[in-house]
């Protein structure tokens, strides 16, 4: 049977412990963040450059990664401070970034790119996962 009273020294231990698995309920999206940020950089890339089939690949691979991820983020229990906080600015940068290698590379990228157009989808594709790599080992590092 469990006691109804705590000693003090027991029910600090006991504060520090659910502190902990609250800051702990962060690394879950943490790790999230920085999967997505990095698949996105390799994302554009295999889009607009890549050969059959790479961009049929790519884009099927981007459909099964958002399912996965808004299954994950329904099911998701986070309490923690810092993921509430950086969630809507870190989500609203990405969309943004996001927008730039898709516009340059539908409406601006020729059929054909240079080396010069290959390396600006190259850095606009780093560019538009900065903001989820960010936040991901942002609440990595929370303690």
């Amino acid at each position: 049977m469990a006691r109804d009273h705590f000693t003090p020294d027991e029910a600090l231990q006991e504060i520090g412990r659910v502190g902990r698995r609250v800051r702990h309920s962060s690394h879950g999206p943490g790790r999230a963040y920085l999967f997505v940020g990095l698949a996105t950089m390799v994302y554009w890339p295999a889009m607009f450059l890549g050969g059959y089939p790479l961009p049929l690949l790519a884009g099927l691979g981007w459909i099964v990664l958002t399912v996965a991820l808004c299954v994950y983020w329904a099911r998701l229990r986070v309490h923690d401070r810092l993921m509430k906080r950086i969630n809507g600015p870190v989500s609203a940068a990405y969309v943004v970034t996001m927008m730039v290698p898709f516009v340059v590379g539908v409406w601006l990228m020729p059929d054909r790119p240079t080396a010069g157009w290959t390396v600006a989808l190259a850095a606009l594709s780093v560019l538009a996962g900065l903001p989820l790599v960010y936040g991901g080992l942002r609440l990595m590092r929370n303690r």
